[in-house]
């Protein structure tokens, strides 16, 4: 187990581990950090088997749509499906934007439908290269959502869609927003932990690394 320890001027010592399966402690100087190793070893056993698993779905193929593909890249304009195997531009930004025209051919008519249903009118509607969430909502009712998207199965997109519509009327993580989401979404704390593991198959993934700039 690789551990790196990061000596930080923090009131608490924190635990992390990354993609790559690295340990990271961030504690203050003098912090006793074997005995705060061995006190959550179960939890980083179990935390560290998860990600094995994740590595071995990774490894799958690229992840689109909550299926698994062989990528190659080609002389192509946008990403086309033959088979099993996803062609994609081998210019990596056409390569994104022929993924992000894929993305929003899908978001739209869920965002048409869910914006009815919950009575609510969304502002701009963009998709960007994020590195930590999945989507935002702004105060001014504009929806941001991440190119990762495109990688999830189809129910986890419309929770993502769901989620950022009902901050539209409530721009929190109050009582009153889960209950609004649940009651389009009541499956909502599965596709929440679904997220997790989907955004560790994209940390780790080969194609994701190269799509991202990266490897």
């Amino acid at each position: 187990m690789k551990v790196e320890v990061r000596r930080r001027p923090v009131r608490y010592a924190r635990l992390e581990i990354k993609p790559d399966g690295r340990v990271v402690v961030t504690a203050p100087e003098g912090f006793d950090v074997e005995a705060f190793l061995r006190k959550h070893k179960r939890w980083l056993r179990n935390r560290l088997t998860e990600l094995e698993e994740v590595r071995r779905e990774s490894n799958r193929g690229f992840p689109l749509f909550g299926e698994f593909y062989r990528m190659e890249y080609g002389n192509v304009v946008r990403a086309e499906i033959k088979g099993k195997t996803l062609i994609l531009p081998a210019n990596r930004e056409k390569a994104r934007e022929s993924l992000k025209k894929l993305l929003r051919e899908r978001l739209t008519p869920l965002i048409v439908l869910y914006s009815t249903l919950l009575n609510v009118s969304p502002g701009r509607i963009y998709i960007r290269n994020q590195r930590t969430k999945w989507a935002s909502c702004s105060s001014r009712g504009n929806l941001s959502f991440n190119l990762r998207l495109v990688a999830l199965p189809g129910d986890i997109i419309d929770y993502v869609v769901i989620h950022e519509l009902a901050h539209l009327r409530h721009l929190n993580h109050s009582r009153e927003f889960w209950t609004l989401v649940g009651r389009f979404y009541p499956d909502y704390g599965r596709a929440r932990r679904e997220l997790r593991r989907w955004w560790g198959i994209i940390e780790v993934n080969e194609g994701w690394r190269w799509l991202e700039g990266r490897e």
